[in-house]
């Protein structure tokens, strides 16, 4: 059995928070590079520079499950994303909704569907449009 969720971006585990603008940054919103300390308290830009290590955890748990399981990888962007709540730019002054500018989707196969052995599998695709 296949799931298939399209999403915008996520950066995956890119989580924005609060509700979404309906205008783009200012020209002084402040750039903050990811992994760096953000301005208490204020609006700002958060850039992922290409091929800086972008970490992200999958973890799978419920209550069915006996024992939550996570798992630690390492992505890397193509080129320099800006993301400032739903606007994403490439070079931090052009503004895209972000779903206009990638989508994706994300599968979750269950073990044993196909075959009644094969592993189960998830992932998580995103691609410009």
């Amino acid at each position: 059995m296949k799931l298939f969720i399209y999403a915008g971006i996520i950066v995956a585990g890119l989580s924005l928070g609060g509700c979404a603008s309906l205008f783009p940054p200012k020209a002084e919103t402040p750039v903050v590079r990811y992994g760096e300390a953000a301005p208490n308290g204020k609006e700002f830009i958060t850039l992922f520079p290409a091929g800086a290590p972008l970490p992200v955890i999958a973890t799978v748990d419920g209550t069915l499950l006996e024992r939550k399981v996570s798992a630690a990888m390492q992505v890397a962007l193509k080129r320099d994303v800006y993301l400032y709540r739903e606007w994403l730019s490439f070079d931090g002054k052009n503004w895209l909704s972000s779903r206009d500018a990638v989508g994706g989707e994300f599968l979750v196969e269950l073990p044993g569907v196909k075959d009644g052995k094969n592993p189960g599998a998830m992932s998580a695709e995103f691609n410009l449009k």
